[in-house]
């Protein structure tokens, strides 16, 4: 299914305006035609960008997706591992089938998670149903994903709260590990995104 994916990583020239842009006058880069902010603030707590990529299929931009949190991090176990809240932000470009994430989702979830499946039932059934109600993302929607201590993990479309917080931190990893676990849906789009591409 994934056969005709490509991936588009960003230029040096394009990280290091990411990481030098600090003044006031200094403009925000665009990726993928999204604007990366190379700072945000999310609950009180400054994040940095860890990486930005843009994923495409059949030669088309699908999206963009960005990281955040407080520090670098070069693993999904590091970023779990990580102080403070965390970040993923996915933009659409293009209309675009929310399917193959989800199915992924469910694929980290089950397998990192075989002997402590009970306790992660409820959110499954509760991000499961929002994934049927809401089958894909219409080109510049936004969907984030956040992780934030003692909370949990929140997911913001179009900037509204879809349901309630999800406390267990393994629904946070098996998310985001859709593009940073160990079979990620792009392996050059998990690079980009831990800074390694």
């Amino acid at each position: 299914m994934f056969l005709f994916r490509s991936f588009v990583t960003v230029s040096a020239i394009a990280i290091a305006v990411l990481l030098g842009a600090g003044s006031v006058n200094a403009q925000v880069p665009e990726f993928g035609g999204v604007k990366i902010e190379d700072t945000i603030t999310i609950y009180n707590n400054a994040l940095q960008l860890n990486g930005a990529a843009v994923f495409t299929a059949s030669k088309a931009k699908q999206y963009v997706v960005q990281l955040y949190s407080k520090q670098k991090v070069g693993s999904l176990d590091e970023l779990m591992a990580a102080p403070g809240p965390k970040r993923l932000i996915f933009t659409a470009l293009k209309e675009t089938d929310l399917a193959p994430v989800v199915r992924l989702f469910n694929r980290n979830l089950e397998d990192g998670n075989r002997s402590d499946m009970a306790k992660l039932i409820p959110g499954m059934v509760s991000i499961g149903n929002l994934f049927k109600n809401k089958k894909s993302l219409l080109p510049g929607e936004v969907m984030t994903i956040d992780s934030i201590p003692i909370y949990g993990m929140t997911i913001y479309i179009g900037g509204k709260l879809q349901g309630e917080a999800h406390k267990p931190p393994e629904l946070f990893k098996a998310a985001v590990g859709v593009w940073i676990g160990d079979a990620p849906i792009d392996s050059g789009l998990k690079a980009a995104l831990l800074g390694k591409g």
